[in-house]
């Protein structure tokens, strides 16, 4: 399985209605504390142990909440409270991957084994852990990601740098990122104390039972704002996604209201501003051209 550089995410993005209706990825969340939520299509779900996550799916992390998703080959992704992810891309088939966007939070992936194919992208930056065990934390327009053994590469920003384990690299929005050889203790402070301990492993108690998530109801716009004022490669996908939630007022009036954060939702909003202008002038010619009726002559 290959994985998409972030320049090309948009394609990737957009494929989500091909691929979801193909066999079941091996993705699941095995540990749950506190809320945590699912965003499936337009649907917003209650996040539960033994669901399987599928292309496209939309993580949230309650602010007190933790979750652990664990694939084949022995690999599993944890994240802390308040973490948004978006699964671009998972792997098939019992192997080990997955290209995940995270807007916010922390995460933690271990035993990735040499072979397997995960990418964490982020606004600040993107990292491609080779093997072994990496954390990574994005918040407030800064990123930072230690290795905590095995090594990494980070494809973004440019030119890529390689990490290796005890590596510790931080870097704030529109800043040249930094190498340093211990994580600082703001970073460590925002870590979960899971984050502290190998994960554990409970994907045999699901691995012959799929939990299907309990549907709450359409997502409203505050629900996915976050996703809609996204960078670009990743919130333009979300108009096919979103386009029927048009037709809701409430959600109508906050597409409206926010429209300079997501332009691409114009020609959604205002179709007949976007309707070609060569039919129109050629209607409106055709109707300047028409020889107009003889009128009867006026009797003397």
């Amino acid at each position: 399985m290959q994985f998409l550089p972030l320049m090309r995410l948009a394609l990737a993005l957009l494929a989500w209605p091909a691929v979801a209706a193909a066999a079941d990825p091996v993705a699941t969340v095995t540990l749950l504390e506190g809320p945590a939520g699912l965003i499936r299509g337009v649907t917003r779900y209650a996040l539960a142990e033994g669901v399987r996550l599928q292309h496209g799916d939309i993580v949230e992390i309650g602010d007190k909440g933790l979750a652990e998703i664990e694939f084949g080959g022995g690999a599993a992704l944890a994240l802390g409270a308040g973490t948004r992810i978006l699964a671009v891309a998972l792997a098939r088939g019992g192997s080990a991957g997955g290209d995940f966007y995270a807007l916010h939070g922390s995460l933690k992936l271990s035993g990735v084994k040499a072979g397997a194919h995960f990418r964490l992208a982020t606004p600040i930056l993107t990292l491609q852990p080779g093997q072994g065990t990496a954390v990574l934390v994005v918040s407030g327009g800064e990123g930072s990601a230690f290795i905590e053994n095995g090594e990494a590469r980070l494809s973004i920003p440019p030119p890529p740098v390689r990490l290796k384990g005890g590596d510790f690299y931080t870097r704030k929005g529109g800043q040249k990122g930094a190498v340093a050889p211990r994580p600082s203790q703001a970073f460590i402070a925002a870590l979960p104390r899971l984050f502290f301990d190998p994960l554990p492993s409970r994907l045999a108690r699901y691995k012959e039972h799929q939990v299907q998530p309990r549907p709450i109801g359409e997502a409203s716009y505050a629900e996915v704002e976050a996703w809609l004022k996204a960078p670009p490669e990743v919130r333009r996908p979300m108009v096919s996604r979103f386009k029927t939630r048009a037709s809701d007022p409430a959600f109508r009036s906050a597409l409206v209201s926010n429209l300079r954060f997501h332009p691409e939702w114009d020609p959604v909003l205002y179709p007949e501003k976007y309707e070609p202008k060569e039919a129109a002038t050629g209607a409106a010619g055709a109707s300047k051209g028409r020889p107009e009726p003889a009128r009867p002559a006026s009797k003397p």
